[in-house]
């Protein structure tokens, strides 16, 4: 069913994420099937985000956290911080929610979706952008905050807690967390990773990477914290190594097939009746959230990002995130979440004797499809961004352009790429990389035989350990902004392939290929390729050269001969 709908709505131009949540939304009524049937399932739909932010950690090691220090601690917290304010002023003083409900809403309304803005940066290669860079580190502070939002919502269902006692709790599992991920897990991680690469067995090498994200996913789960958090610790750790391209290019598809599962289970909460019945007043209080989250974003981003990229990441972070799902059942669990206000908007509106008819099963939906809608909302908007950029800047009436304090217009970062990508490492993949490295130009060299990689290294060579017969490994490795691909593998499966999965991400790419094989070489060449080089072919001309300048010099050298004679 979720294929059908992903087909049709992929032909309406509609983005697949809503076909998933819809299809989660027909089962219930179509089968009979609801999510609190199946613990598996739910599950099953959390690995989609383990996965998700392990695939985040490999993109942002501990080296480059520290140097991302503005884009996740100063944004990240001034935009969790400022939002739970905010929002927390608007439920508990305009809205009249009692003050545990309105910590609980205000936290998870301040959280974004980690799951749908990570993909699309992902999908239009724009993590490493100034736009890209302030959201990730904005939703790496949000899934952070994620533990302390969960202790306090422990805090206000147990009142006979200590929060000192809490806190120093908290403290110590963390530390023995990072002691046991950070130092022995760093060392066993690339063992583990070594060891599986010298095998030379795909099946194993998967195994081993499954491993190590749930494997550190439940040790995080065992000491209280979320399993995010530990994926994202374990993707930090192996972001260093040179197997970093070939794990993300092996977890891309569990990522995006589990993260269906996630979005299914979305859906499955829906109670149709109920959104019918209230589909008006959700999306109103929806759109509220959405403009008053993005003008809470914009005031501080546009300070240190300009108004146009300020502008663009508050409106891709403006949704409410998948994390408050978790935060608005647990808090409906621990029996947190009430209607009993005291005047307010809401009881003028619906009138105190209605309000009081509110089940906490209605409270819960009513929260539950605030963030679907604007979870659906999103991929409109991030598809559109600029034209809702350009909007909201009319609309508040501020220039597309700020300036800096050094009088420059902002500007994006500039990206540094590849020119050259070699695939293979051997004694060809050798010879090509010394000739290029005395160019000055960007050289990155991918091989899928761990020792050659690790003795490269030691050469100081820029090599990833990866299997060219992968196309993710070339989608990883951003090949699609490099000018050239040099082939110096012998493999005519390996080469085959690797051209054909280069062409499918860019046709701009300039493949250069070495061969020895005489139909191959015919392939390749049908296929359009830059430069196919046979190597006996060119040996053969440049043989036959040699020989024919060789009977030329003789030639040269017996008419010279009888010219002295006759003299």
């Amino acid at each position: 069913m979720a294929v059908v709908s992903g087909i049709v709505l992929n032909r309406l131009k509609i983005p697949a994420i809503i076909g998933y949540i819809v299809t989660g939304t027909l089962t219930t009524y179509i089968f009979g099937f609801r999510l609190e049937d199946s613990v598996d399932l739910n599950e099953a739909a959390e690995l989609g985000i383990v996965f998700l932010m392990f695939m985040i950690g490999l993109d942002f090691s501990f080296k480059k956290i520290t140097q991302m220090k503005q884009e996740v601690l100063l944004f990240g917290g001034l935009q969790i911080g400022i939002s739970i304010v905010a929002f927390f002023a608007i439920c508990h003083f305009l809205l009249r929610f009692d003050f545990n409900t309105s910590v609980i809403i205000a936290s998870a309304v301040s959280l974004s979706s980690t799951a749908i803005v990570l993909k699309h940066l992902n999908e239009i290669d724009a993590t490493r952008t100034s736009y890209g860079e302030a959201s990730v580190g904005i939703l790496v502070f949000q899934d952070i905050a994620v533990i302390p939002i969960l202790l306090i919502i422990k805090l206000l269902s147990d009142t006979s807690l200590s929060m000192g006692e809490m806190l120093l709790n908290t403290g110590i599992s963390a530390l023995a967390v990072l002691l046991l991920l950070i130092l022995p897990g760093r060392f066993l991680a690339r063992i583990a990773l070594r060891s599986s690469a010298k095998m030379k067995t795909d099946e194993i090498f998967v195994g081993t990477v499954f491993l190590i994200v749930l494997g550190s996913a439940y040790l995080s789960k065992y000491f209280g914290f979320s399993l995010s958090l530990g994926a994202f610790l374990a993707g930090m750790i192996v972001s260093n190594s040179p197997f970093k391209y070939q794990v993300a290019s092996v977890l891309v598809y569990f990522r995006d097939l589990l993260l269906g599962v996630f979005f299914i289970t979305i859906g499955m909460q829906v109670d149709v009746v109920f959104a019918v019945k209230y589909f008006i007043i959700v999306l109103i209080l929806c759109a509220l959230i959405l403009l008053v989250k993005t003008l809470i974003m914009f005031v501080f981003l546009s300070i240190f990002r300009g108004a146009r990229i300020g502008m663009r990441v508050a409106l891709s972070l403006s949704q409410i995130g998948e994390f408050s799902f978790a935060i608005f059942l647990l808090a409906s669990q621990h029996k947190i979440l009430n209607l009993k206000l005291d005047g307010g908007i809401l009881s003028w509106i619906f009138g105190q004797e209605s309000l009081v008819k509110f089940t906490p099963h209605d409270i819960y939906q009513f929260l539950t499809l605030m963030v679907i809608f604007s979870m659906v909302a999103t991929p409109f908007i991030l598809e559109r961004l600029d034209t809702c950029t350009n909007f909201m800047l009319r609309l508040l009436q501020i220039p597309t352009r700020i300036r800096n304090k050094d009088n420059t217009f902002s500007t994006p970062k500039e990206m540094a790429f590849n020119e050259v990508i070699v695939c293979g490492y051997g004694l060809l993949g050798k010879k090509v990389v010394k000739f290029l490295e005395g160019c000055n130009i960007n050289i990155l060299v991918i091989e899928s035989n761990y020792d050659r990689v690790k003795d490269a290294q030691k050469d100081g060579i820029n090599i990833v350990y990866g299997n060219i017969t992968d196309k993710m490994i070339f989608k990883e490795v951003e090949a699609q902004n490099s000018t050239a691909v040099i082939l110096c593998v012998e493999s005519t499966n390996a080469i085959t392939q690797a051209c054909h999965h280069i062409m499918d991400i860019s046709y701009h790419i300039r493949i250069i290929v070495q061969t020895d094989d005489d139909n191959l070489e015919e392939t390749l060449k049908g296929m359009g390729l830059y430069g196919v080089i046979n190597n006996h072919e060119e040996s053969a001309v440049i043989l036959s050269n040699l020989a024919l300048k060789a009977i030329e010099e003789q030639k040269d050298a017996m008419y010279e001969e009888g010219e002295e004679s006759k003299i």
